[in-house]
């Protein structure tokens, strides 16, 4: 009753829809070799297991099906363990067959031998003797294994192999699987059609504006398929946006196998900053939530294995984002099962996206870690924009003070109370709101001169004083083209920004783009991301080389000081008038009087 078991194998897999097993790891119960010892006159061949990529693990084959021989010949089949690795008939093993085979492996109440496989190259081999084999995979990390069966057959060719990767064209059965994950900036819109256009944004990082609205996608992840003998699965995706920079959770869609879910208790469980969110209601929080958790329900996992998952939402860039070097970052995790006998043991992926924006006369907010740990950087002002009452002269320099904790610059000029708006058009009509506007929309110089604003995207801005201090004169035709631009890496980390000034002196019809009046770049030279937070660490060139903008009023010319020659001339010379003007007044009167008696 000679058989060829490469039909045992088919049959198994064709009939086989049990899904992913991982990391079971082998007990000393079950008889483990380093090598084979083949029945004296048995056939032997080799089997090959490919398709396990990952460092690590170990690769397990157990007989469950045996020839029997007599005389040296093969006579007929057995089956190792005919009560806890049973099967009905071995030409064709069902799913649950296997599953209580592999559950029996894991629980250690088998009688099976294995021999632990050699990796060779990309492949694991071993040399064993006829028969069927339960090949399994422990100490996997990313990826869920299911059990293979693989045959070393009677009939040529003896040897066997099984792709742990591969798919089975008359079945389910899928030998392993694993997911990825990714978390995109998709795009972002501005509060008005007529903002900034910026080049420099990229899948992990982008520079926004206060009140800008970005779009996020989560994808690449792929539900793995579960066997049995996992009690509880998990499948679990949270993202959470950091320290307020962001403002609700909206429009949040959640798509499996490229359809779109609900949530529900069949489905998923959506929560909001850590509450659950009522199955059919909305899918935006508001401005209230700062994070979000998509929790899939154990039967939808089990029920959706290989099937790809993708979340969609936006959220609004707020005014408590950090500014300039300050890397706002998003970070999503997804967080799923990955061993059948610990129901608490997971692996969690993470990705990150970073936002940055702009602060014109504002704190660069990077750390630059001195040797004691002070980070000097992080609340140094910078000095772009400056409303003085003269250029500085040959000798004079900017003086360097600090004062709480900030090292800044100012002129010995400095001037306060100057207004001044700014414009994302040539024609300055739509004005760039900032944080730091009056009701008017403008902002004020302060006490060392500085013309701060806050919250910009990189792009291009137009500037132009509205108001002059008291007593000194509006100088209506000069304006600026100020030029903000940034290089973000493929991690989405800011490696440098400019921001370039240049002036027209004819109300802003034209600019001197050769000769600009001011230029400040700050380069990130090294920077280091937390392996375990995301966090990033900047360190920054030296940037005293900057030439600042100096923005000149002139006083208007005074009175002769009270007392003065020409004053008192004047004062006498129109009392005389005022007297002559009176006394003719009075006679003239008088004399029509006179006439009316």
């Amino acid at each position: 009753m000679k058989k060829n078991l490469v039909k045992v194998l088919t049959l198994a897999l064709a009939a086989a829809t049990v899904a992913g097993m991982s990391a079971m790891p082998v007990f000393a119960a079950n008889t483990v070799t380093d090598t084979w010892t083949v029945t004296a006159g048995a056939s032997s061949g080799t089997i090959t297991v490919q398709g396990v990529k990952e460092a690590g693990v170990t690769v397990t084959a157990y007989q469950i099906v045996k020839g029997v021989y007599s005389e040296g010949k093969l006579n007929d089949y057995a089956l190792c363990d005919a009560t806890n690795a049973k099967i009905a008939d071995v030409m064709k093993p069902t799913a649950d067959e296997v599953t209580t085979i592999a559950n029996n492996i894991n629980a250690d109440v088998t009688n099976l031998k294995g021999v632990t496989m050699t990796k060779s190259g990309d492949d694991y081999v071993a040399n064993v003797e006829l028969g069927l084999y339960i090949v399994l995979v422990t100490g996997a990390d990313a990826t869920v294994y299911n059990p293979a069966l693989v045959a070393v057959n009677a009939e040529a060719p003896i040897n066997g192999s099984v792709d742990m990767k591969a798919y089975f064209t008359d079945s389910a059965y899928v030998k392993s699987s694993e997911t990825g994950f990714n978390k995109d900036i998709v795009g972002s819109s501005k509060p008005t059609e007529t903002a900034v256009s910026t080049a420099s944004k990229n899948s992990e990082g982008d520079t926004v504006a206060f009140g800008d609205k970005v779009y996020f996608k989560i994808d690449s992840m792929t539900i793995p398929s579960y066997s049995q003998d996992y009690t509880a699965v998990q499948y679990t995706i949270e993202d959470t946006l950091e320290n307020g920079s962001f403002s609700g959770i909206n429009n949040i869609k959640v798509k499996v196998g490229g359809a779109e879910v609900a949530a529900g208790d069949t489905t998923y469980t959506l929560y909001y900053n850590g509450a659950k969110v009522n199955p059919g209601t909305a899918g935006s929080s508001g401005s209230a939530a700062t994070s979000f958790k998509v929790e899939f329900a154990d039967s939808y996992i089990r029920a959706n294995g290989k099937k790809q998952v993708e979340i969609t939402y936006d959220s609004v860039f707020t005014d408590k984002a950090g500014i300039n070097y300050a890397e706002n970052k998003n970070t999503a995790t997804l967080t799923y099962s990955n061993d059948p006998t610990d129901a608490t043991k997971t692996k969690t992926l993470r990705d990150t996206t970073y936002h940055y924006t702009f602060g014109i006369d504002a704190d660069i907010d990077a750390e630059d870690n001195t040797p004691d740990g002070e980070q000097k950087n992080k609340d140094r002002e910078t000095f772009e924009l400056n409303k003085v009452t003269d250029a500085l002269k040959t000798g004079e320099s900017f003086e360097e003070f600090r004062e709480d904790g900030k090292v800044t610059k100012r002129s010995p000029h400095k001037l306060q109370g100057a207004k001044f708006g700014l414009y994302t058009d040539k024609e300055m009509t739509v004005a760039r709101i900032t944080p730091e506007c009056d009701e008017d929309g403008y902002v004020t110089s302060d006490d060392n001169g500085h013309i701060t604003f806050t919250g910009l995207d990189e792009g291009i801005y137009y500037m132009k004083e509205t108001v002059a201090p008291a007593t000194y004169s509006l100088n209506d035709k000069n304006t600026y083209k100020i030029v903000i631009a940034a290089d973000l890496d493929a991690e989405g980390v800011m490696t440098a920004y400019s921001i370039t000034t240049y002036l027209s002196t004819d109300g802003g019809k034209t600019y001197d783009e050769a000769n600009p009046v001011g230029s400040a770049r700050y380069t990130n030279v090294g920077y280091t991301i937390d392996k375990n937070t995301d966090d990033v660490t900047n360190k920054l060139s030296d940037y005293t080389a900057i030439t600042p903008v100096e923005i000149v009023n002139t006083k208007l010319a005074g009175l002769p000081s009270t007392g003065g020659v020409g004053t008192i001339a004047i004062t006498v010379g129109a009392g005389i008038g005022m007297a002559g003007f009176l006394t003719l007044y009075i006679v003239n009167k008088k004399k029509k009087d006179d006439k009316a008696e």
